[in-house]
């Protein structure tokens, strides 16, 4: 009874869904696309400018000063950080969350 049942569901989907229910599985609508494919105003060479004083890793950055974006590091598709060059050349790695937290973008 119940493998019968399951029969007639697959049957419906397959009379409902133009190709079958095999063709639309593996249809997906553009807004579920990898977060790797979404635009992101984060890339090197960037500059971003700190809106407020902010520590990076033992610096410490006033308000107004600027970095350089040097490296964008991705997880599972995922931006999760940027290195960034501060102004005596170190580079320091700096999580998203600081970044759109803390800085905004002057140049692309």
């Amino acid at each position: 009874m119940a493998g019968s049942l399951i029969v007639a569901v697959v049957a419906a989907l397959a009379a409902v869904v133009p190709g079958g229910a095999a063709e639309a599985a593996d249809e997906t609508p553009a807004s579920d696309e990898a977060p790797a494919k979404v635009a992101t105003d984060i890339a090197v060479g960037v500059r971003l400018e700190a809106v407020a004083d902010v520590k990076v890793a033992r610096a410490e950055l006033a308000r107004g000063s600027t970095v350089s974006v040097a490296r964008v590091i991705e997880r599972q598709g995922r931006v999760t950080a940027v290195d960034v060059e501060l102004a005596d050349g170190h580079i320091a790695r700096v999580a998203m969350a600081t970044v759109r937290a803390s800085f905004r973008v002057l140049s692309e």
